[in-house]
């Protein structure tokens, strides 16, 4: 066969012809082109059989050998037009076109030709005759067309007006921009396209098959496409993906101002129906006028809000200009980016509306939540006023009785009240933090004495465990944190019926920041109550609930206490947590960040006085009685046992001091005390005695104690400065020591010898006109008191008596009320020397504010005790 080759200037031609197509598949990275690459690698490869068998039939003489090279020749053919239709699906971006299914459909006419080719010495029905024609130095076959080969013609010539149609149509979809691409694979189909329809109009034999250079010039343009303008990369794909499904507008502009493209976005937004920059252009410069300018502009980058009318309908737009940079930094164009905020400025424009609805109806609700708070106050301060009054006089048992209901009735209403105006003060926004240095020891002593006389009332140990490394000196929220621990050892106390309640300061962490010393520290309060079930354990915490809706029935309360508590402690940011179990108690914590202050002075060693026995039969009692004395500087043994007791008293004789729970023995407390005072007697060292009783002990039981020799009485719940109080009232004196009693609350708090204060009551409600009436008396008998039903009556007074000693008034009054009675009093030179003092049922911190804030000497808010009132005006009256 190669015997028969021919090799001369037109042969060498074809092969290198046939050849380069190939060569550039070497060239291509799959990695990168992806599918596009597989398909051109098999374009490239069908023109490559196509064309080296044509060289090959055109060397050889024989029939048989040129009909041979003919078959091979179509084994290329058909190949050719369906991998450069799939190749066009894949650039134009409708690869899901791409089906198995249609895969086989596709094949089925290509398969078909092969078969009638290659079988054709059997049949007719693809060449019908062969014969040989010279041509100079070749032998040309001429052969005689039948039905399969006017299939495959047509065939290929339907696949490659497809496929030229999908590019056209992909024209239209792209901008600009990009139609150097689509045009490049055009150019690369046109090639065999035009010279398949010119080798069917030619009649006769043809000497060179033009089609092998077409081959070359579509796997050229191809390759460029693949390669230099990046055609089938997946980040041109993605971003022009992306540009045109974007649902803000985007125009980009070259540096004179020119659109050069947009998206299908900013084309709605203009209303146009295809994508055209000439038209968008002349609509941006007659109706866009923001636009426009932002086209033409020499800024890098601007943004603008505006608004327009469209269908008469106001729309917003936001327009954002931002500059294109090439690679030396020049500026190159601009993207003009149009955003439609119609709806977020309606939703704006609502929100705003809301708020001022919102502002309105809570300044509303402030309004009536201190207009009620001043009506149901100032009758409630004369209930609580007079009971208190009614229960200190010389009443029977019945009677005593009565009026302790009465007043406890009173005081649970004011409280309840207090928690409702709590609730709505956090809510509205209105309660704010005040720190500023406090004594915690004096802190939880306050709170603990508060409530020592319920817990003792139902037989519970009511305990302070705290943490010795904590000082005493701190700064917190007061009245804050008050609220807060009150609400939750009332809590305990209301859900538990035996054993004990504990409030325990844990420290948890401690460090030095710059000259501040910051400690953490949780405050728990742990009872032995009925504890919680789990399911119920977050629901205790939203207003108006409880655990169980019968518990409201049994135990009472507005279920308020732990909610106003939680946002409460969220201002100090902080919260409630809980861990409960059922039948067994609970423990309700919470830590706060607090600044500590060194206490001055050295820490005073009491371990002098030798040792200390602490009898009490609650272990945790005596636990913290123990802890407390240790921190003192003593040597401390706890017995729980009354027989350990006494043996541990015979057989230690260093013990000095003994702390004696009266709850111990009950009955037999101060007889059993009684014995082991006789039982060391005889010592050489005297050995003190402290009992420690409940705060609703009789006061038999004190004067029992005190008449068998017990030195001090140590009242419940113990705490450090209790202890310390007692043991240096011990140190001063080796006399028996008595308790206290307090003082009688009737007494004259001035001496006879004084001129007669003169006091001004400006109220219009007649009974706390009686009430500060009956008050003042009983401090100062030889008080003169003046009252007023408003403002107007009470300045007209003041004018006529310059020489009174004090006004106080209500600053909600007819007529004159007490800022514009205030301001009367201040502005007279005869009268602004006169201290005047603000009375008032409104609770809110606002009022108060003003109050201070109008110069008032002092503030008072209803209902007032008599407590409260004395040491307010004291002040004043001994002066």
């Amino acid at each position: 066969m190669l015997s028969s080759l021919n090799l001369n200037t037109i042969l060498v031609l074809l092969v290198v012809v046939a050849i380069a197509p190939v060569i550039l598949i070497f060239f291509l990275k799959k990695e990168v082109h992806g599918k596009a690459a597989s398909y051109f690698s098999g374009l490239m490869v069908a023109c490559f059989v196509y064309s080296i068998s044509n060289v090959f039939e055109l060397s050889m003489t024989s029939v048989f050998s040129k009909l041979l090279m003919l078959k091979s020749m179509y084994i290329g053919a058909v190949s050719f037009a369906p991998l450069v239709l799939l190749f066009t699906l894949i650039y134009t971006e409708r690869e899901k076109w791409i089906t198995s299914r249609r895969l086989y459909l596709l094949a089925i006419v290509p398969i078909v030709n092969l078969l009638l080719v290659w079988t054709n010495d059997y049949h007719t029905y693809f060449y019908s005759s062969f014969e040989l024609v010279e041509r100079g130095d070749f032998m040309m076959m001429v052969t005689g067309k039948g039905f399969g080969y006017w299939l495959h013609q047509c065939y290929t010539l339907l696949l490659l007006f497809v496929s030229l149609y999908l590019l056209l149509v992909r024209i239209r979809e792209v901008p600009p921009a990009d139609y150097k691409q689509v045009f490049m694979v055009i150019l690369g189909l046109c090639f065999p396209f035009l010279v398949y329809i010119l080798y069917l109009t030619i009649q006769g034999p043809i000497l060179i098959d033009f089609i092998t250079f077409s081959f070359l010039g579509t796997g050229a343009f191809f390759y460029l496409g693949l390669t230099r303008y990046n055609l089938f990369k997946i980040a041109p794909i993605a971003y022009r993906t992306l540009f045109d499904n974007m649902q803000e507008g985007v125009l980009v502009s070259d540096t004179s101002g020119g659109l050069i493209t947009l998206n299908l976005a900013a084309a709605n937004m203009l209303e146009l129906k295809t994508i055209n920059q000439k038209l968008a252009l002349k609509v941006i410069q007659k109706g866009w006028p923001e636009i426009n300018e932002l086209l033409t502009c020499a800024e890098e980058y601007r943004m603008v809000e505006f608004s327009c009318e469209k269908n008469e309908i106001l729309n917003w737009y936001l327009v954002s200009k931002s500059s294109i940079k090439g690679q030396n930094r020049q500026v190159v164009g601009s993207i003009i980016l149009v955003r439609d905020i119609t709806q977020e400025k309606l939703f704006q424009f609502e929100i705003q509306r809301s708020r001022e609805e919102a502002e309105e109806a809570n300044r509303a609700k402030s309004e009536f939540l201190a207009n009620m708070s001043h009506e149901i106050r100032t009758p409630l301060n004369g209930v609580i006023g007079f009971t208190e009054l009614l229960s200190n006089t010389q009443l029977n048992g019945q009677q005593i009785k009565y009026a302790n209901t009465a007043l406890n009735s009173a005081n649970a209403l004011l409280d309840l009240i207090n928690d409702i105006l709590d609730l709505a003060k956090i809510e509205s926004g209105k309660s704010e933090t005040n720190i500023y240095q406090l004594d915690l020891y004096e802190f939880l002593e306050t709170i603990l004495d508060v409530l020592s006389f319920q817990a003792h009332k139902k037989g519970l140990e009511l305990i302070l465990d705290l943490d010795p490394r904590i000082g005493n000196l701190v700064e917190a929220d007061e009245l804050k944190l008050k609220q807060v621990l009150i609400n939750l050892l009332n809590n305990a106390l209301k859900f538990t019926n035996k054993g004990q309640v504990i409030l325990k300061l844990t420290l948890l962490d401690s460090h030095i920041e710059g000259d501040k010393d910051k400690l953490k520290i949780r405050f728990s309060v742990i009872d032995s109550g009925i504890g919680i079930p789990k399911e119920k354990q977050e629901l205790i915490f939203d207003a108006f609930s409880q655990a169980d809706s019968s518990t409201t029935k049994k135990f009472g309360g507005t279920g308020l206490g732990l909610t106003i508590s939680n946002k409460l402690l969220k201002l100090l940011n902080s919260s409630i947590q809980l861990k409960s179990e059922l039948d067994k108690g609970s423990e309700f914590f919470f830590d706060l960040d607090l600044i500590a202050h060194k206490t001055k002075g050295a820490k005073e060693d009491l371990s002098e006085w030798g040792e200390v026995l602490v009898v009490d039969a609650n272990k945790i009692s005596g636990k913290v009685t123990k802890s407390y004395c240790e921190n003192l500087g003593f040597k401390v043994t706890h017995t729980p046992v009354i027989t350990d007791g006494f043996f541990a008293l015979e057989n230690n004789t260093n013990i000095s001091l003994v702390i004696f729970n009266n709850s111990i023995m009950g009955s037999n407390s101060v007889w059993t005390m009684q014995k082991m005072m006789e039982m060391v007697a005889e010592r050489s060292s005297k050995v003190n005695f402290i009992a420690a009783v409940e705060s609703i002990e009789q006061e038999v039981v004190v004067k029992n104690y005190n008449s068998i020799g017990c030195e001090a009485i140590l009242y419940k719940p113990v705490t450090p400065k209790k202890l310390k109080k007692i043991f240096d009232g011990l140190l001063k004196t080796t006399t028996k020591k008595s308790s206290e009693n307090p003082g009688d609350n009737d007494k004259a708090l001035v001496s006879s010898n004084k001129k007669a204060f003169r006091l001004l009551i400006a109220e219009d409600n007649s009974v706390n006109r009686m009430l500060v009436k009956i008050y003042m008396q009983k401090m100062d008998p030889r008080a003169i008191i003046i009252e007023a039903d408003d403002g107007e009556e009470a300045l007209g007074i003041i004018r006529e008596n310059s020489n009174i000693d004090l006004i106080i008034t209500d600053i909600n009054m007819p007529k004159l009320d007490g800022y514009e009675l205030l301001k009367a009093v201040r502005a007279a030179p005869a009268t602004s020397h006169i201290p005047v003092i603000g009375f008032t049922a409104n609770a809110f911190k606002d009022e108060s504010n003003e109050a201070k804030n109008s110069t008032f000497d002092g503030f008072l808010t209803k209902p007032v005790v008599q407590e409260k009132f004395q040491k307010t005006v004291s002040k004043w009256l001994n002066k």
